[in-house]
């Protein structure tokens, strides 16, 4: 009569513990990361839809030499920037105009760069939550 005792296949409970402990440390520096590069992704819809409307502003210009505070005057949208910016024009005269954008829900968590400013003369301007400066980072100067 054979005697051996076979060991049972399958993983002991240290094992598996071992194993979520590493996936939550993981997981607990993972994805943070991965929201700000979310969040910072989102600015490029914001600044290139202030580019792209600082275009129709010119085109606009010339042919009613003025510029128009309304962005349906310019064949777009308070919405041209997707559902994290929402764009509008603050000021616009015959000679000059602003641009801005705005953060809305879910972005409002990026507390660096929550509002863009275009201006005629190509200026551009970015502000975080308190109001602060913040143009280096957010426009990529």
């Amino acid at each position: 009569m054979n005697t051996t005792l076979r060991r049972a296949a399958g993983f002991t409970l240290l094992e598996l513990l071992v194993v979520v402990t590493i996936i939550a440390i993981l997981s607990a520096i993972a994805i943070p990361s991965y929201r700000q590069y979310v969040l910072r992704g989102h600015r490029t819809d914001a600044t290139r839809a202030l580019q792209d409307l600082a275009a129709r502003e010119e085109n606009f210009y010339f042919a009613n030499n003025a510029y128009s505070k309304l962005t349906t005057d310019l064949g777009s949208s308070a919405s041209v920037a997707g559902r994290y910016f929402s764009i509008n024009i603050p000021s616009a005269s015959s000679t000059d105009y602003t641009l801005r954008a705005t953060a809305i829900d879910p972005q409002t968590q990026d507390t660096m760069c929550r509002v863009f400013t275009l201006d005629r003369a190509g200026n551009s301007l970015s502000t975080d939550a308190g109001g602060a400066d913040t143009s280096t980072t957010c426009w990529g100067k």
